[in-house]
């Protein structure tokens, strides 16, 4: 696993430029970077791998735009439209979801597909899926002696970040209305509901300390997570 901070002057090559502001679509004149390990859906060509090479130091943390530069990121040109309850049908970011391969073949895309609609439209929601996705690769490099600290980090930042820039926030989709105060308390400290490695490693004190260190108090009896004031 590497990191690479690189300058953000430049997009992938395209034999047009094409700037698409409204709808989901595929790419089919773009010429884009395949490493030979990728799928191919709906004409977008998705990571199958799990090695994240991170664009800048704060990627996929809050308002940070920077993946919308990053020339490995599939859906930087990608509309990525939230739920519009005036049109509850109309196509979402959750129809790319459906698209991406499950397990960890898809890690990767679900990263880059969350951490473009954080960038696009900052939300606690857009935040926790970023959160999790990140979650998802540090669990894909399973290996004990080549486990990635660089993601691990990202994610713990990722999932901070739901508190500290949208407390309070909740999501209607996939286990119905939800605090995601709770949601990132429980993804942190009951783990092995996420199906993932631990972030943060045994015993559960370490959980409960990095929330104080955070500013932050978790009640374990309730699944609640205060701001401590100091």
């Amino acid at each position: 696993m590497r990191i690479e901070y690189r300058k953000q002057d430049y997009l992938a090559t395209c034999k047009g430029l094409l700037i698409v502001l409204f709808g989901l679509f595929a790419l089919s004149g773009c010429e884009k970077r395949d490493s030979g390990d990728g799928t191919v859906v709906n004409g977008i060509i998705l990571p199958t791998d799990v090695v994240l090479n991170l664009f800048c130091e704060n990627v996929g943390v809050n308002d940070e735009q920077c993946v919308l530069s990053d020339p490995e990121n599939p859906f930087a040109i990608v509309a990525t439209l939230e739920f519009d309850v005036n049109n509850p049908n109309a196509p979402t970011k959750f129809d790319l979801l459906a698209d991406i391969p499950q397990g960890p073949t898809g890690a990767k895309a679900r990263f880059y597909l969350w951490a473009t609609a954080l960038a696009r439209r900052p939300s606690g929601e857009n935040q926790w899926y970023t959160a999790r996705a990140l979650h998802e690769l540090f669990d894909a490099n399973s290996n004990p002696i080549s486990k990635d600290e660089i993601v691990r980090a990202q994610a713990l930042k990722a999932y901070r970040s739901v508190l500290d820039n949208f407390f309070g926030s909740v999501t209607f989709f996939e286990f119905g209305p939800n605090s995601l105060n709770e949601q990132v308390a429980r993804d942190l400290f009951i783990t092995e509901e996420t199906g993932y490695e631990r972030l943060v490693p045994l015993p559960v004190l370490n959980v409960i300390e990095l929330f104080a260190e955070w500013g932050y108090r978790y009640d374990e009896e309730n699944d609640l997570v205060f701001i401590i004031n100091f």
